[in-house]
């Protein structure tokens, strides 16, 4: 019985396996990380390896025998094909409240920070549906929303601005409050 359990530990650290990092949509507040960790134990063959809720930023680590169902080790899937299955695999766990995209290519010193305060968001629920309209805004890198209402947002200023925000806000009838 020693002999098979040797065997099978031996066999386990030749398994193939790998990590990928990626920024995250639906963090929208702190509290969301345990969510993000639940819906990833769903997925076959992955784990969190890492999170970092200031950055938006998971690496996940997965098997890509388990991942990929049609996995041959002599001619293994492409980059761009384990994106899209872990993509799929956790749009299907968290029934769309979590997406995998790319990482930022823009420095965070680059970054602009903009603040702007909401009226009345009183649950989970209407705060990710303030927050979700603007963090998949092009040129929005991310963004949070707090239980004060304030929406705290990471732009890439070439490519938005808080004019541009407010307005998918209000589009999103989000009520903003005026300083």
């Amino acid at each position: 019985m020693k002999h098979l359990l040797l065997i099978f530990s031996l066999i386990a650290l030749h398994l193939p396996a790998d990590e990928s990092k990626h920024r995250i949509i639906g963090l929208s507040e702190p509290s969301r990380e345990q969510d993000l960790r639940e819906q990833v134990k769903t997925m076959p063959g992955v784990e969190v390896a890492t999170l970092n809720f200031d950055t938006a930023e998971v690496t996940l680590h997965y098997d890509p025998a388990k991942l990929m169902p049609s996995y041959n080790p002599k001619h293994p899937p492409k980059t761009e094909a384990i994106t899209r299955r872990l993509e799929e695999l956790l749009r299907v766990a968290s029934n769309g409240t979590f997406t995998l995209v790319p990482l930022s290519t823009l420095p965070s010193d680059k970054l602009q920070k903009l603040e702007i305060q909401c009226g009345l968001l009183d649950c989970l629920g209407c705060r990710y549906g303030a927050y979700i309209t603007i963090a998949k805004l092009d040129g929005v890198e991310r963004a949070t929303v707090n239980e004060n209402a304030l929406l705290t947002a990471w732009i890439d200023p070439a490519k938005t601005n808080r004019e541009a925000l407010e307005a998918a806000l209000k589009k999103g009838r989000v009520e903003l409050k005026t300083p």
